[in-house]
């Protein structure tokens, strides 16, 4: 898919966990690095820098202070620093996602692309030969049930991304327009989605949207439903763009407030914006919001950045190659992705 596809009215609509009775509880397991043990499914994953980013601020046993005066130590004396250590993320930056296979019940021969799985890993939205889909099961160990087409209200589709809601009752859809989102609920699990669109919770980014002449795409839900991530992007125009110029692409996260998403702060600025034509497209977020899993449109890899806390720069970052459209479970010990035409899924 080349155009990544697209919180509710509420924070109420947000309120049901992030983690389902049926999840599996097994810890994160942390590996040293390595290849996905399917053939095409993923290369290596390799551990760097930004090359636009500096040091890993914040990072473990890093001396948080430089400059003298900083106040960090109370009255512990000019040029000291303190030292911050860092617990381990839910998600590792050395984790080897291997043993791919097939997902159960939604890879079969026709041609299969992830758009967004729940962190208790219970609902899957999916399109098949282009058509898109919604499965559920019962627990992370089973196999998804035959599913269901997704009908899409009018203005609506999903050719810009999809999101959903831990609960797996809201999903985000990006308009056709590419200038507003708005949130689709349904009374269960069990239950179809309304087709009614619902934008209360985006009015100030739909605004801010027509605003600046942005347009948005690949929204991603925070599995607390507190944070939304998205895309934002400057559109070609019809006569292209002017010599020298070719747009520009960030990643952006929202922070959920009382009357809705609040105006959002760009998490790739000066670290990895892209343009038009090669936007950085978020696919999944980890249960701690620390680590980032985004698609880059123009080599077509998928990338993993990481943050020593929730509110700290996303420097380090981990190539994950051809797993497309990566989505991590709660614990971060499975990795739900894309590749040649099917939903796979890996373990840590």
């Amino acid at each position: 898919m080349n155009r990544y596809i697209a919180p509710v009215l509420a924070i109420t609509l947000f309120a049901g966990g992030a983690c389902s009775s049926n999840s599996d509880d097994r810890a994160a397991a942390v590996g040293d690095g390595g290849s996905s043990s399917k053939s095409g499914s993923g290369g290596r994953s390799s551990t760097g820098k930004s090359g636009s980013g500096g040091s890993d601020a914040g990072s473990a046993g890093q001396v948080d202070g430089g400059s003298a005066g900083t106040d960090s130590a109370g009255a512990g004396g000019e040029g000291e620093g303190t030292i911050i250590p860092v617990t381990p993320g839910s998600c590792s930056e050395t984790a080897v996602w291997a043993n791919a296979l097939p997902l159960p019940g939604v890879s079969t021969s026709a041609d299969e692309q992830l758009l967004a799985i729940t962190a208790d890993e219970l609902d899957i939205l999916f399109l098949r030969d282009g058509l898109p889909m919604f499965a559920h099961r019962d627990s992370s160990s089973a196999q998804f049930d035959a599913g269901g087409t997704l009908t899409l209200a009018d203005g609506y589709d999903v050719e810009a991304g999809a999101a959903l809601s831990a609960d797996g009752k809201t999903m985000v859809l990006v308009a056709s327009t590419g200038q507003s989102f708005a949130a689709f609920t349904r009374s269960s699990r069990a239950a179809a989605f309304e087709p009614s669109p619902d934008d209360s919770a985006f009015v100030g980014l739909n605004q801010r949207a027509v605003q600046t002449m942005q347009h948005y795409a690949a929204p991603v839900l925070a599995p607390d439903g507190k944070t939304f991530v998205f895309a934002g992007f400057t559109p070609e125009p019809e006569a292209g763009f002017p010599s020298g110029f070719a747009g520009v692409s960030m990643v952006y996260e929202s922070v959920l407030t009382a009357s809705g998403y609040a105006m959002p702060e760009s998490l790739s600025q000066n670290l990895f914006d892209g343009t038009s034509a090669s936007r950085p497209l978020p696919s999944g977020l980890s249960s701690d919001s620390r680590s980032l899993f985004y698609l880059e449109e123009g080599s077509s890899k998928q990338m993993a950045r990481f943050r020593d806390r929730p509110d700290a720069p996303l420097y380090t970052v981990v190539d994950l190659d051809q797993r497309t459209h990566a989505v991590p479970a709660e614990k971060c010990e499975r990795l739900y992705y894309s590749s040649g035409g099917d939903v796979l899924v890996s373990t840590d």
